[in-house]
C-alpha cells in the first residue's frame, strides 16, 4: 500500500480500537463499578465517629417475639410502652421503623396511636405506598392512620445488579425519606452512596438493646438520643450491604433499622460519597481509551509503551483515592483503566500484524476470486471493504451443465478433466472479463454476482450481458466437442437474480468463502433449475427485467419455485438479432392472449410454432392449454 492509505488504515484501527474499548468498558461498568465502589470505602469517611452517641438502636428480636402471643403484626400495645418509655427517658427523638399498614387489635391499635399523639418526643413512622408494593387496602390504610402523621420513606435502594444496598434512597414530591424526617429540616441530606462503618462485621457503631429489656435500663441511656425501633430477626427485613464483597453474603447483611441508622448517622454529619455522572464517565472512560490508542500507535518500543501504561494505571487510581478520602467523590475505579488496557492492547495488536494480515487477507480472500481490477483496487485501498458481512443490492447468475455428472462415469478421468477444465477456464474467464465476482464453482457449476465487494450501477445489463456471453460460448462450445471427440454434452443452464443479500466472508479462522447468503441467492439457484422444466437455457426474475432498458426478452411466465409462496415472474433474454424475427412477434401475441384467458390463445401458439417448430415456450404452453390448464402461472416442484 501507498504511505497514505496505510496511515489512514492505522488511523482508522486505532478509532475502531478506542470504540471497542470504550464499548467494552460501558458495558463492564455497571458490573464491576458497584462491587470496586465497595472496595473504596475503605478509604472514605466514616459518619459514625463524629455522630454515633447521638443514636441508639431497639431491636426487636426473637427473644422478644417470644413473648407475644403472636409474631406478626407486632404487638401494637407493646409498641405503644415502648413509645411511652422512651418518652419518658427524655429520647431527642423516634423513628418506627415498623410499617403500621393494616389493623389488629382494636384496644391495641387505640393505644398505639394514642401513645403516638400524647408523646412529647417527636415519633416519625415508617411510610410506604403502592409503589413499594403495598396492596390497595394497605395503602388505604396507611394514608389514613399514618400519612397524617410525621412519616419518611422506609424504601431502600437496591442495585438491580446484585441486590446490595448502596446508594441512598431518594425522596418523592411530598414525602422525605425515613433518615431525612428523623434528621430534621437542617441538614442538608447527603446523595450518593451509603457511608458504612468499616468495623461493620466486628461490633456495631451504634448501642443495639433490646426491645423487651428498654423497659430495664437507664434512662441516660436514651435521653437526648434519636432512637430507632426495628426489628433484628434472622430472616426478615436483612439487606446485603458493600460489605458482601470482603465478607460474603452472611457476613454482610444487616437488619434495616441498622442501615437506616448508618443513613440517619450520615445526614446529622453532612458527608457524601458522589459517583461522577454517567456523562462524566463515559468522558473518563474515552479519554482513557484515546490516550492509550494514541500512545501505542507511536513507535515507542513495546516495553517503554507497557510500563508507561502500568506507571500511568497507578497514578489514576491513587488521584481516585484521594478524591474519594478528601473530596467525597468517588470516580470509576474499573472502567477507565480497563478502557485503557484494551485500547492499547488492541492497538498494539493491529500494529505488529498489520502489513501481514492486509496481504494474507487480500491474497486468500480475494485474489482467486474476483476480477484483477477489482483485487487492484482493493490493495490499492480505493475501495473499502467491511470484514464479516454487509446487506448489498446485487445481481447473482448461477450456471450448470446438464448431465455431465453422468457423462463423466463414462468417460476415462484424463478426459473428464480436460474437459471439465476447458470448459470452466472459458467460463470464468468471461466472468471476469465483464467484471463479476466469482462466488464458488461447485463441479461444473459456476456461481457469480454483482455488486460487492465492488459497486456497480449498471450490473443487470452487465449480468444479463454475461448471460448471454455464456449461453454463446456454452453452445459453441458443445457443438464443437461433438464434431471434433464425439462428446454429447449437455446445455448450460443460466439462473439470473437481483436483490438483497448478506454479502462477506463466511466461514471459520482456517477456512472462509466470500459469498453471499440469503432469499436472493437462493431464488437465482431455483431459475436455473427451472430451465429444465421450460426447456429454456436463461432465466431471469422480474427484478432483473425491470432493472434493464437494452435487453431483449421475452415473458416466460409467473412460476411458483420450490420454497416461495408467491408467483415471480420470469424471462428469458434474446439475441440482439432475434428483435425482428416474426416468431419472436407472435409470441408476444400469443402470451397476452395466455394471460387473458383467450380461447384464441391455443391457435396463436400454434402459430408461433409454425414459424419456429423448436421453441420450447411455445410447445410449453400450447401443451398447458391442450390439458385444460389457463392462465400464465406454472408451479414447479423441482429446484
Amino acid at each position: 500500500m501507498t504511505p497514505a492509505p496505510a496511515s489512514r488504515h492505522r488511523r482508522l484501527q486505532a478509532l475502531a480500537a478506542v470504540f471497542v474499548a470504550a464499548v467494552s468498558a460501558l458495558a463492564a461498568a455497571p458490573w464491576l463499578e458497584p462491587r470496586a465502589g465497595d472496595l473504596a470505602l475503605a478509604f472514605a469517611p466514616s459518619p459514625e465517629t463524629a455522630v454515633a452517641d447521638q443514636i441508639v438502636v431497639v431491636a426487636i428480636t426473637e427473644e422478644t417475639l417470644a413473648g407475644f402471643p403472636y409474631r406478626s403484626p407486632i404487638d401494637r400495645a407493646f409498641l405503644a410502652g415502648l413509645i411511652e418509655r422512651l418518652d419518658a427517658a427524655g429520647a431527642r427523638a423516634i423513628g418506627l421503623d415498623i410499617l403500621i399498614d393494616q389493623p389488629s387489635d382494636p384496644q391495641k391499635d387505640a393505644r398505639f396511636f394514642q401513645a403516638l399523639d400524647a408523646s412529647a418526643t417527636p415519633v416519625v413512622l415508617a411510610l410506604a405506598t403502592r409503589n413499594d408494593g403495598l396492596t390497595d387496602r394497605q395503602a388505604g390504610y396507611v394514608a389514613r392512620a399514618i400519612a397524617p402523621r410525621p412519616a419518611g420513606l422506609i424504601k431502600l435502594a437496591r442495585d438491580e445488579i446484585d441486590g446490595v444496598l448502596r446508594h441512598l434512597p431518594g425522596a418523592r414530591p411530598g414525602m422525605a425519606t425515613f433518615a431525612a424526617v428523623l434528621a430534621g429540616a437542617g441538614p442538608e441530606m447527603p446523595s450518593g452512596r451509603i457511608l458504612y462503618s468499616r468495623a461493620i462485621n466486628d461490633a456495631s457503631p451504634f448501642p443495639v438493646y433490646p426491645a423487651h429489656l428498654v423497659a430495664q435500663l437507664p434512662d441516660d441511656w436514651f435521653a437526648g438520643k434519636i432512637v430507632l425501633i426495628g426489628t433484628d430477626l434472622p430472616t426478615i427485613d436483612r439487606h446485603p450491604t458493600p460489605m458482601t464483597t470482603l465478607d460474603g453474603s452472611a457476613a454482610g447483611t444487616l437488619p434495616g433499622v441498622v442501615i437506616h441508622a448508618h443513613i440517619l448517622a450520615q445526614a446529622l454529619a453532612g458527608l457524601s460519597l458522589r459517583p461522577l455522572s454517567p456523562l462524566a464517565v463515559g468522558i473518563a472512560i474515552l479519554a482513557a481509551a484515546i490516550l492509550a490508542a494514541v500512545a501505542f500507535s507511536t513507535r515507542a518500543a513495546p516495553r517503554h509503551l507497557v510500563l508507561g501504561l502500568a506507571l500511568a494505571l497507578v497514578a489514576y487510581l491513587a488521584v481516585a483515592g484521594m478524591l474519594t478520602a478528601r473530596a467525597g467523590i468517588l470516580p470509576p475505579l474499573i472502567a477507565p483503566p480497563l478502557a485503557a488496557l484494551v485500547a492499547g492492547g488492541l492497538v498494539a495488536l493491529a500494529r505488529w500484524r498489520a502489513d501481514h494480515a492486509d496481504r494474507s487477507f487480500l491474497r486468500h480472500a480475494f485474489a482467486r476470486y474476483v476480477s484483477p481490477s477489482v483485487v487492484e483496487r482493493i490493495a490499492s485501498g480505493r475501495l473499502q471493504l467491511a470484514l464479516g458481512g454487509e446487506k448489498r443490492e446485487v445481481t447473482y447468475l448461477f450456471t450448470d451443465l446438464e448431465g455431465f455428472t453422468s457423462l463423466s462415469e463414462r468417460l476415462p478421468p484424463n478426459e473428464v478433466a480436460d474437459l471439465l477444465n476447458g470448459y470452466l477456464d472459458r467460463m470464468c474467464d468471461l466472468i471476469t472479463e465483464h467484471g463479476a465476482t466469482i462466488d464458488k464453482v461447485i463441479g461444473d457449476a459456476v456461481v457469480c454476482f454483482f455488486g460487492a465487494p465492488d459497486n456497480d450501477p449498471d450490473q443487470t445489463e452487465h449480468a444479463l450481458a454475461l448471460a448471454l456471453a455464456l449461453d454463446a460460448f456454452a453452445e459453441t462450445h458443445r457443438a464443437r466437442q461433438l464434431e471434433e471427440k464425439g462428446i454429447a454434452l449437455g446445455v448450460t443452464r443460466i439462473g439470473v437474480h437481483r436483490g438483497e443479500a448478506v454479502i462477506g466472508n463466511f466461514g471459520g479462522r482456517r477456512f472462509f468463502d466470500y459469498t453471499g447468503v440469503g432469499d436472493t441467492v437462493n431464488t437465482a439457484a431455483r431459475l436455473e433449475g427451472a430451465n429444465k422444466y421450460l426447456g429454456t437455457r436463461i432465466l431471469v426474475s422480474e427484478t432483473v427485467a425491470r432493472a434493464s432498458s437494452s435487453c431483449l426478452l421475452r415473458p416466460v411466465g409467473n412460476l411458483v419455485l420450490k420454497g416461495r409462496a408467491s408467483a415471480l415472474a420470469c424471462f428469458e433474454p434474446r439475441p440482439t438479432e432475434d428483435a425482428q424475427a416474426d416468431w419472436l412477434a407472435a409470441y408476444a401475441v400469443a402470451f397476452e392472449l395466455l394471460e387473458t384467458n383467450s380461447k384464441e390463445a391455443p391457435a396463436a401458439f400454434e402459430a408461433v410454432l409454425a414459424l419456429k417448430p423448436d421453441d420450447p415456450l411455445a410447445r410449453l404452453h400450447l401443451e398447458r392449454l391442450r390439458r385444460g390448464e389457463e392462465g400464465a402461472t406454472l408451479t414447479l416442484g423441482g429446484k
